[in-house]
Parts: structure tokens; sequence; C-alpha cells
């Protein structure tokens, strides 16, 4: 639309990789005693003490933060009607907080806590509200400091009117159309500052960025030799958590060994974008398209076994 580039570092919407990145923001607060992802989230957000099934039962417990980031809460997941409440009229404009009290009160879940996975970006959107409470910031605030500034990532934000201002122009989405053309996508809701968006969806970032960021797990949570995470924290966000797909720190275990250490982990977005950290071969992958990830499902997947066949044939010449 605008005949400009795409770049290394044009800023994009890396959609559900922004699970991952918030899920970094949560351990850095572990790592501050400020945070303990083993509480049942009611201790910090009181409306969930009274949360209930579809059937009308009471919950056992209210979920804890890290089955938020695990995808075990029990809560809605994207796929189940009103699962994703991102697109409805009523969020625009409003606050984190407020959102996540009607979720409390409005919105059932469909399983015990712990007792089996769905993936849920609403429960990514109350896993956020619960860092906003224990560490006394607003999420897209937060996120800077605990993540984006300390490890240098300038063009990554959550998407807000502010932040759009700073990264400056975004590439446009595109789509094909029922006769397989390719059309511009709609134009997406630009949220005032410090309003709601999807947690798990909204962050703007680069590809430099992004490997700023998976280069400090890589080193095992040093970032250009500075301690940022323990490894010992490091170790726990890539163990996969209990009737989970996903490690602790939100990215998904791709492939591990017989001792159920992680050997590749990643994540992919909706706007078709996909990272990864392959530790066996020490490759670290990272695509941005904004596209659907829909229109392009067979794309990733084989990018990602191209770079790794071909990182692996150069060594070997």
């Amino acid at each position: 639309e605008s005949k400009t580039p795409f770049s290394a570092d044009t800023p994009v919407i890396v959609a559900s990789i922004s699970k991952p990145i918030l899920a970094t923001a949560a351990f850095r607060l572990v790592e501050k005693d400020k945070l303990n992802l083993d509480d049942p989230i009611s201790k910090h957000l009181e409306k969930f003490s009274d949360a209930k099934l579809e059937s009308g039962a009471p919950l056992k417990r209210a979920p804890t933060t890290g089955e938020l980031f695990t995808h075990t809460s029990g809560m809605r997941n994207d796929e189940a009607p009103g699962g994703r409440p991102w697109f409805r009229t009523w969020v625009k404009g409003k606050p984190l907080s407020e959102v996540i009290d009607r979720f409390a009160t409005e919105f059932p879940f469909k399983a015990q806590p712990g007792s089996r996975y769905a993936y849920s970006g609403i429960g990514t959107d109350v896993a956020a509200r619960v860092l906003e409470v224990v560490s006394g910031e607003l999420r897209n605030t937060l996120l800077v400091n605990e993540v984006t500034h300390p490890l240098g990532m300038t063009k990554t934000f959550f998407m807000d009117a502010n932040s759009l201002r700073q990264v400056g122009p975004m590439p446009t989405r595109y789509t094909h159309d029922k006769e397989g053309h390719l059309v511009p996508f709609k134009k997406r809701f630009t949220p005032p500052p410090h309003t709601y968006s999807p947690s798990g969806g909204s962050v703007i970032s680069t590809a430099p960025d992004l490997a700023r960021w998976l280069l400090m797990i890589r080193n095992k949570g040093q970032h250009e030799g500075t301690p940022f995470l323990s490894s010992e924290t490091l170790s726990l966000m890539l163990t996969r958590a209990p009737k989970s797909n996903n490690a602790y720190g939100g990215l998904f275990v791709r492939k591990k060994d017989a001792h159920g250490q992680a050997l590749k982990v990643g994540h992919t977005g909706s706007s078709g974008t996909n990272c990864w950290i392959d530790f066996e071969n020490d490759i670290i992958g990272i695509v941005l398209t904004q596209t659907r990830g829909k229109d392009v499902p067979k794309f990733r997947p084989t990018y990602e076994k191209l770079v790794t066949e071909s990182i692996k044939d150069s060594l070997e010449k």
C-alpha cells in the first residue's frame, strides 16, 4: 500500500508471541519476590474467589498464575463461543482491570483449574492483570520496565496510540479473498493509551528486538554478559508444565530429550509469525509476516525445517 520496503527492523504485531514475552516479565517479578506462580489468583483478584464452572458448580480452587500462562487454568479457550472477546466492542477503550472484572463474573470456567489443557488468550489477559496488581504498574509500562528496556528492545511495546507513535508506520496486513487474490486486511482498532488490547496478542516488535530476547533465553538468562534472569529461573521457564503443551515460560516445547529437557522451544502467532530456539543445533529463528497464520499453514514449519537443514549442511562442509 505505501510502497515501503519491509526491512529487518520493520515493526509488526507479533500476535501470540506476546504470550511468552509477557511471561518473561512474570518471572522477573518472581525473582523480585513479588509473585508466586503457584498462588491462586484469588489472592490478588478477589472476584475470582466465587468463580464457577459453566455447569454452575463452584471451582475447587482458583487457578494459579502459572496455570494461566501454561493454558491449564480451565478458563474459556480461544475456540469456544465467546473465546475471543478482544474482537467485541465492549472491551474497546476499557482499562484491563475492568475487562478482567467482567471475565471473573460473566465468563464461567470450562473445566476445573489444573485438570486439562486448553489454549486460552483470556487466561493470558487475567495473568496480565495479576502482574499489574503485584507490581503496582499498568501492563504496558510493566513490559517496558521489566523486559524491553533492560534487554534493549527499543521497538517493542504493547500496542496503543502512544506506542504506535513511537515505532512509526506499521506494515499493511494482507489476506486472501474468496477468489484467492491478495487483499488488504481490515485495519486494527488503535487502543487509547493504557486501555485494553489482548495481552497475549498485541505486542509490537521487530526481528532484532526478538533476537535480543531469544538470545537471553539461549544464554541461560544472560544479556550481553549481565544477569537478566538466573539460570535456575531459565531452566524452570523451559520446563514443560504438567498436562500442558507449553513450558512454564509460555513457549511451546517442540522437542525434548529422554529426560524431559527441552531441545527446541518456540511460538507462533496468528499474524503469520514464528520464533524458535533450537538448543540441539544452536539455532535461533524468527519469521515475521503480516498475514493470517491460517493463510500460510505449511509455510512456517517448512521454512523452519529448511533453515535448520541449511545451517547444518553449511557447518558440515
